[in-house]
């Protein structure tokens, strides 16, 4: 069965890859992720376009949402590739797209594929090949540019290895599937040492002369706290050319506003500000969080999940107003919000076992009903954007939801 579920995926692999061949354009839109591994996957494709002759352009988005996908759409043609987000958005991003581009979604959540001449999608959920465990976005990228360029694209294995890190692929006490194909040949060819540390390996890059998971730790902040000013841009550069002392610098100042501004928030959910529902546990940081991105929401949902002030048999809801100005776009029109949930663990362990649902299920439920839309999701980790003033129907649905998969 394993084998058959490779083969599977590697004929998605070579459809992709034929796709990309076949395109006669000269440039490719490249949008993609903020996190760590949307970084590194923006870093790949920009060598896979540099490997192929084409020109690129990047726009790093936080979440796959009408408004920004129609202005992307409207305001430009040819091939737009989408990765590390829209696995889910695929009807959407077709609709909207109305056969004007032709369009690669390459990402590693649960996705829904779709009948279309010019809408293509490239995901291991696809071939019943966990995501959340077995690929990363940027291990899918190196993947889908051996395919394309063969040995040529092992100098850039490294750079799968951080974004897998960077997405937590190693909770289990190390990378496993396609991850470790990559990580394996970035050891084959001496960009990483595999180290131990009690029963967790640690990847130390060479080029860095860092660890794989303190340098995605950087990639994300430059990323998510620094998104209003384009820190995502430095972090792709350092992909290649490490981090000097200035993007340093930067990295030690965002870090200092996240913590500043979570030690406050930590403070006023102690004091009263974190809601308790039957079956979750909700709070609101409005625009406390600006500049950063609306990532940091899910961060801090992370960061907090097993304090003691948290309740571990709910899950943790989080809300983050979402800024009207995309720093690659330009202004949208919208009023709405960021929604990002988190479990904390002995309940993330019931999800596992399948004993209570994961929010890979509740969040793109609820937010449904609600009109939201959600992509990017896992068990254990899942976010959506809805309308401001949705927040409190948005939890009776995922009451709602929790209350029908216990009953029955």
């Amino acid at each position: 069965m394993e084998e058959f579920l490779q083969r599977e995926f590697f004929k998605w692999v070579e459809k992709a890859a034929k796709l990309i061949r076949s395109y006669e354009g000269d440039e490719i839109t490249v949008v993609h992720h903020n996190d760590a591994d949307g970084l590194c996957s923006a870093a790949i494709l920009s060598k896979v376009c540099e490997y192929l002759g084409y020109k690129s352009e990047f726009i790093c988005i936080e979440k796959v949402y009408p408004a920004i996908v129609e202005r992307i759409h409207r305001e430009r043609d040819g091939m737009i590739i989408y990765t590390d987000l829209a696995g889910l958005a695929a009807e959407m991003i077709d609709k909207i797209n109305a056969g004007r581009s032709r369009v690669l979604i390459i990402d590693h959540h649960p996705a829904k594929d779709v009948e279309s001449d010019t809408v293509h999608v490239l995901d291991p959920e696809l071939a019943g090949i966990s995501g959340d465990v077995f690929v990363s976005a940027s291990s899918l990228n190196y993947i889908f540019f051996r395919v394309l360029a063969g040995k040529e694209a092992v100098d850039y294995a490294y750079i799968a290895v951080i974004g897998s890190v960077g997405d937590y692929h190693d909770r289990s006490g190390g990378v496993l599937g396609f991850d470790r194909f990559a990580l394996d040949e970035a050891t084959d060819n001496g960009q990483v040492k595999v180290g131990l540390e009690g029963v967790r390996e640690r990847y130390y890059v060479e080029k860095f002369e860092e660890y794989a998971d303190v340098i995605a730790k950087r990639l994300t902040t430059l990323g998510a706290v620094g998104y209003e000013e384009r820190g995502y841009r430095l972090g792709i550069r350092a992909c290649f050319e490490g981090f000097d002392e200035k993007i340093l610098r930067k990295v030690s100042e965002l870090e200092e506003i996240k913590e500043s501004k979570f030690r406050d928030m930590i403070e006023r959910l102690k004091e009263g500000e974190l809601k308790q529902e039957k079956y979750t546990q909700w709070f609101h940081v409005r625009d406390f969080f600006y500049p950063m991105g609306v990532k940091t929401v899910g961060e801090f949902c992370q960061l907090i999940k097993d304090m003691s002030f948290v309740d571990d048999r709910k899950y943790l809801i989080g809300f983050q107003d979402k800024p009207k100005f995309i720093p690659d776009i330009g202004e949208i029109d919208w009023e709405c919000v960021k929604v990002s949930g988190r479990t904390p663990t002995p309940l993330e362990r019931k999800i596992l076992r399948g004993e209570m649902p994961g929010l890979d299920y509740l969040i793109p439920k609820a937010s449904e009903k609600v009109g939201g839309f959600a992509d990017a999701t896992h068990k254990i980790a899942a976010a959506t954007i809805i309308d401001k003033g949705k927040e409190e129907e948005l939890i009776k649905a995922l009451e709602d939801l929790v209350e029908k998969y216990e009953t029955s």
